[in-house]
């Protein structure tokens, strides 16, 4: 692992260049964490759960069904962020310690500004994904209205449908690139290092444009995970988001070592 990336900073971490078989080491080892920390990784994994499900019903409830589409991508536009605890277990694991909820949990006051920078970036992401979203909806489908109990049936039986699910999948893949070109390194880097947020993600640029081929499939890998957990109406999540938690941070410490 050699040929770094250096940003023009003294206190700047190096990039390790890595083998295109890692994403699969990754998966492997954070696997490997969640067996071994099971009640903390189900507890997060639940939470996810309960959140896709207040989410779920609460839009129904509030008779914005065509909203549960967009927003179900904003989960995993924000699920960078929403993984730092997840950080946090495999961070403690690696130093020996025993991670529990309580104390993963509060990760983010190791660096509450940095990291709160680090939130807002991503929700404006999202609001804007969100509005692009409905722009999207009242364009293709007009008023047409969707069912909680026949939404896919809706979607995918008539062609305006179908149109608004191509389209929508192409423009939500551009932002979930550019969250994921954001955020590969720099949620772990900020958690781990005393870096600025934006010189954070730009090294998350540059890491991913270094090893772009590993990196790519490392973010599809993921998004057909993320897919997977979320088709399940969000069962899956309460084993694949704490793996792929555990299994970034691994790809972090791969591609940024120890300091």
């Amino acid at each position: 692992m050699s040929d770094a990336v250096i940003l023009n900073s003294l206190n700047a971490p190096h990039a390790n260049k890595v083998h295109i078989e890692a994403p699969a080491k990754w998966l492997r080892a954070g696997w490997h964490d969640f067996k071994m920390a099971p009640g903390v990784g189900l507890t997060y994994g639940a939470i996810f759960v309960l959140a896709g499900y207040g989410l779920f019903w609460g839009l129904n409830a509030l008779n914005l069904t065509y909203l549960i589409l967009p927003l179900s991508g904003s989960f995993i536009l924000f699920a960078p962020w929403l993984a730092l605890g997840l950080y946090e277990v495999s961070r403690l694991r690696e130093k020996g310690e025993t991670p529990t909820f309580a104390n993963t949990c509060m990760a983010w006051k190791k660096a509450p500004r940095r990291l709160g920078l680090m939130a807002f970036v991503l929700l404006l992401i999202m609001m804007i994904w969100t509005q692009v979203a409905v722009v999207l909806y009242a364009l293709i489908l007009g008023n047409a209205s969707l069912s909680l109990e026949n939404i896919s049936i809706e979607l995918l039986s008539h062609t305006d449908g179908i149109v608004f699910l191509t389209v929508g999948s192409g423009v939500g893949l551009i932002f979930a690139c550019l969250v994921f070109l954001l955020t590969a390194v720099s949620v772990p880097l900020i958690l781990d290092r005393e870096i600025g947020t934006f010189e954070a993600m730009a090294f998350s640029v540059k890491t991913v444009m270094k090893n772009s081929h590993v990196m790519w499939s490392w973010a599809f890998t993921i998004a057909i995970i993320a897919w997977f957990a979320l088709a399940s109406f969000f069962i899956g999540l309460i084993v694949a988001m704490p793996v792929l938690g555990y299994a970034s941070w691994h790809a972090y410490r791969d591609l940024v070592p120890v300091e």
